[in-house]
């Protein structure tokens, strides 16, 4: 047994030629060849890709040559490898093995429990390179890629919207046309597409199916949450290409562009006062011409901004409004 001798006496005959490692025994040294220094001596005939091991090439003939030597016992589909036999067979199983640990929902497979998870957490693994965007599925993500490509062969004869996807192209269209044909089942509100209507049933069911993973809280969109999350983890993703200052929030950034560095369109005839948007313009000028839209429905005292209406209610006519 000289092989086993070896173990005890520490010999080591079998030295790699490249990076001079030596091994007790031979299959370790041909092993470590194979896969350390790109050794691949068994090749395919076909094609001429080449393999460390025999047994993987032997399982790579068998896409030229359509044996499938792994039958399923059920419906007789049969399978290239065990191992998508074993992943097929699953299907049959009436068992739902892996439970989601925030909802409790059992899938067959541990891919489709992870995928679902990310529902949850609102985790984005998958990160487009040329905008940064990034998606829960890598599906999702080859989908949007296609969006960057130069042959976007649907354009919107209206405004000129070009995408590579007819999906994308026929949700734009609706923009125009003004079809809603998504209506909410419980108040018989409207939408334009079926992401906007789920996202407004839950303001009746309550469902609240995303939590923080730091605080507990729980929201009813995944957006919601992450615009949470980052309170907790200080992040700052979104910064300014003008002045390099960040943001925690997308939205926020959009403002401060807006605000600070766009052309104030809007300018008061006056005073000195401008803006970019209209509604700001439009508040400020009440001051001028002194109306007051907004009447107390109890006292018939008149405002000339809602968020004074608003807080008048709440102090003056607080006793009241609890009766």
């Amino acid at each position: 047994m000289p092989k086993h001798i070896r173990t005890h006496t520490g010999e080591r005959p079998y030295e790699c030629k490249i990076c001079l490692k030596k091994f007790s025994d031979r299959s370790s040294w041909t092993r470590h060849v194979r896969v350390k220094h790109s050794r691949r001596p068994f090749q395919c005939l076909e094609c001429g890709k080449a393999f460390t091991q025999k047994a993987n090439l032997q399982r790579h003939m068998r896409i030229h040559t359509g044996e499938l030597p792994f039958p399923c016992k059920v419906c007789n589909k049969r399978f290239r490898q065990q191992s998508n036999l074993t992943q097929h067979q699953r299907t049959h199983a009436s068992t739902k093995p892996f439970l989601c640990n925030y909802c409790g929902k059992g899938f067959r497979f541990k891919g489709d429990m992870l995928r679902h998870t990310r529902i949850h957490t609102g985790e984005r693994p998958f990160k487009c390179n040329i905008c940064q965007k990034s998606f829960r599925q890598s599906s999702h993500l080859n989908h949007h890629k296609i969006t960057h490509l130069r042959g976007r062969k649907y354009i919107c004869k209206l405004c000129g919207y070009c995408t590579a996807n007819k999906g994308h192209m026929e949700c734009h269209k609706v923009k125009h046309t003004g079809e809603r044909p998504f209506q909410c089942s419980m108040c018989g509100k409207r939408f334009s597409q079926g992401s906007h209507m789920r996202a407004h049933h839950v303001k009746h069911t309550g469902e609240r199916p995303f939590p923080c993973t730091v605080c507990g809280k729980r929201f009813s969109q995944a957006s919601h949450m992450r615009a949470h999350h980052v309170k907790h983890t200080g992040e700052r993703p979104f910064q300014c290409s003008v002045c390099g200052k960040n943001f925690s929030q997308k939205s926020n950034l959009n403002f401060h562009v807006r605000n600070i560095h766009v052309g104030k369109k809007y300018i008061c005839k006056h005073c000195p006062y401008s803006s970019v948007r209209l509604d700001n313009m439009k508040r400020h000028q009440l001051k001028h011409t002194g109306e007051r839209p907004y009447g107390c429905s109890i006292c018939g005292k008149r405002f000339g901004y809602k968020s004074n209406l608003n807080q008048h209610c709440a102090i003056v006519h607080f006793e009241i409004s609890k009766f």
